[in-house]
């Protein structure tokens, strides 16, 4: 519901729209940068940070999520590291992609927010 809200409906304010886009980006673990260490996180936050790069991937390489529920993908991953069990298809294209889309949107609505004399091309 808070994905048709945030995404698809039109007759939304746009209050609605950005509590929405909020409740679903916090979903995922805080952007952190890729040379901290992560001797820090639990395993629980390694999860989400691996999941959600996975997801990136997937989009960012045109590879379809199908792919995930492979037995080949799963001994691939269980190679590099073997207590990692990645997350099936639906909730990689459903849950953490959604996570990405809302946390882009919010960043685009902030800085339109902060933006003035916009021209459209």
């Amino acid at each position: 519901m808070k994905a048709h809200l945030a995404f698809k409906c039109n007759l939304v304010p746009s209050n609605i729209k950005i509590e929405c886009l909020n409740m679903i980006s916090g979903d995922n673990i805080p952007e952190q940068p890729t040379n901290e260490n992560d001797s820090d996180l639990t395993n629980e936050e390694k999860t989400i940070k691996a999941n959600k790069a996975l997801a990136r991937l997937f989009v960012c390489c045109g590879i379809p999520f199908s792919v995930v529920d492979s037995p080949f993908f799963r001994d691939f991953t269980k190679s590099l590291c073997y207590g990692y069990e990645p997350p099936k298809r639906t909730t990689l294209s459903n849950k953490y992609l959604n996570a990405e889309i809302a946390s882009i949107s919010l960043k685009m609505e902030e800085e339109l927010r902060h933006s003035t004399n916009l021209t459209l091309g």
